[in-house]
């Protein structure tokens, strides 16, 4: 069996992957909830929010069925690509149980602003996109910051759907468990002192990172 340092640094790769799919899928969407009204808002508002209270094995089929069954799946095996037990499955699968997070976070941020300042923009000839990058973005940096930091945490603690998409995941010519399948399959092979241990020291990482990002989003407000 692989070591755990190589499952956290799988998790690693799968959260920084996901929470950043969340944040670049997350703020159109977060800016278009807090803007617009449409008829179908009630919908995509129900998709945002559906992982928290979907149970995520459901989650981890519905991603098979989408990218790898039906769906997409004939399509992206002709172009070789592949969905379970891989690194690029278990990032779509966690990254859209980790965007109701970051999606929240941005659309709240967004909502508190004025949007007569993006019209002033407008009327002064700059385009939406223009308008967006020079008065929404810059008020807004520290909860993309957040809403990603809360992303990444999610993404880092997901079991549920791992289990049915990426139960092990290719990395270089390994073959290794996220952590927290790492962790369940420790205390179902070992017992519970040992994955007690490796419990503690992701929720370490989790905290440690926490810290760090928010310490230097501080030091950038000061």
């Amino acid at each position: 069996m692989h070591s755990f340092l190589e499952s956290i640094e799988a998790t690693v790769i799968i959260a920084s992957a996901a929470a950043a799919l969340a944040v670049v899928l997350g703020l159109p969407t977060a800016y278009l909830l807090a803007r617009h009204d449409f008829k179908l808002k009630s919908l995509v508002e129900a998709i945002v929010d559906m992982p928290i209270v979907v149970p995520h094995v459901i989650v981890g089929i519905m991603v098979i069925l989408a990218f790898a069954a039906y769906g997409l799946g004939p399509w992206l095996r002709e172009l070789g690509v592949q969905v379970i037990n891989t690194l690029p499955g278990a990032v779509v699968a966690v990254s859209y149980l980790s965007s109701t997070y970051a999606v929240r976070t941005m659309e709240a941020a967004i909502r508190l602003l004025d949007p007569d300042v993006e019209a002033v923009a407008r009327t002064l000839g700059a385009g939406p996109l223009r308008a967006f990058s020079s008065t929404v973005l810059p008020n807004i940096w520290r909860s993309v910051i957040n809403g990603a930091l809360l992303a990444w945490a999610r993404s880092v603690s997901e079991a549920g759907a791992l289990f049915v998409v990426a139960y092990y995941v290719a990395l270089g010519n390994r073959l290794v468990y996220p952590a927290s399948v790492y962790i369940y399959t420790a205390y179902e092979s070992v017992g519970l002192p040992t994955a007690t241990e490796y419990s503690a020291a992701l929720l370490v990482l989790i905290l440690v990172v926490f810290i760090a990002v928010r310490a230097a989003v501080g030091r950038v407000r000061g």
